[in-house]
């Protein structure tokens, strides 16, 4: 029987849904979620690509950012992957199965094609929309700097920001319930997306409020420890670089392995909870389960 109530669930309850499966088993999602964040910190070790390589060698600022963007990819794709993991965890302790660390990345494995398929795709065609977005926007906002006008001009760059922004948010959207769909219900590459579009109907702002709260929530570890470094500094000023020293980089980099991994198990609660309210909302779920059981008994 799942851990989730049978019922629809309001906004407040979904938030606190995600926090009390993330409390229930902290340490086994925290130490999934870990284990992925070790190979990056690792890479960023051996390598150095990170502010401090940039703040060694500016001469070289081309090569070493491609060096340290590849560097990042590689992190950000294995994080994912021990997101992905999280899920499989959860899923099964929704249900009430054990489950452990290992189990966890060996199922994570059957699930890698679909869920990775899946996310790229959604991916690729976000992308795609973006682009063509991006070179209309850029054409309009060069089109009305031309004219001369400072208010339309400013009007029309928020309006190119605005709707960029919308973009982002329908994509976030759009592909909440794919690690679920996979995971829960064995979708496939295609299945999986069109699973996650098809629970989003009636229910976009929904969907994107709840996505938009665990987002925050999920990289406010990492905006936090930039900020305690004084690391926001590299994003702002270029001649910042030379001022970060090896020490600093290693400890902040620690600090965001150590910190990081604890809000990724709240994103995948939140996905999880807003999965099963969009079943029970859209198609009933939460009959079609209780006359399952009835029938069963």
């Amino acid at each position: 029987m799942s851990t989730i109530p049978l019922r629809p669930l309001g906004f407040g309850e979904i938030v606190d849904g995600a926090l009390q499966l993330y409390r229930r088993d902290f340490g086994l999602y925290y130490l999934i979620a870990l284990l992925a964040a070790v190979p990056g910190y690792i890479l960023m070790l051996v390598t150095g690509a990170d502010a401090t390589m940039l703040a060694a060698d500016p001469v070289a600022d081309a090569a070493l950012l491609a060096e340290a963007g590849l560097v990042l990819m590689f992190t950000a794709v294995i994080a994912w992957v021990g997101t992905l993991a999280v899920a499989v965890a959860m899923a099964e302790r929704i249900e009430e199965r054990s489950v452990s660390v290992g189990r966890s990345y060996r199922e994570t494995l059957r699930h890698l094609p679909s869920a990775a398929g899946a996310t790229l795709l959604a991916f690729v065609l976000f992308g795609f929309v973006a682009a063509m977005f991006a070179f209309g926007g850029v054409a309009v906002m060069f089109s009305l700097a031309a004219s001369g006008n400072i208010a339309l001009t400013l009007f029309g760059t928020l309006g190119v920001f605005a709707v960029g922004a919308a973009i982002t948010l329908f994509w976030l959207a759009a592909t909440f319930a794919i690690l679920p769909a996979v995971v829960i219900e064995r979708r496939g590459v295609i299945g999986a997306l069109q699973r996650s579009l098809s629970l989003c109907r009636g229910g976009w702002l929904r969907v994107i409020g709840i996505m938009i709260v665990a987002s925050i929530i999920n990289v406010a570890p990492t905006v936090a420890i930039t900020v305690l470094f004084g690391m926001q500094d590299l994003f702002t000023s270029p001649e910042a670089l030379g001022t970060v020293d090896a020490e600093s980089q290693w400890l902040m980099n620690t600090a965001n392995l150590l910190i990081a991994p604890l809000t990724a198990p709240f994103m995948v609660g939140s996905i999880m909870m807003l999965f099963h309210d969009r079943r029970v909302r859209s198609e009933a779920y939460d009959l079609e389960t209780l006359a399952g059981t009835m029938d069963a008994r």
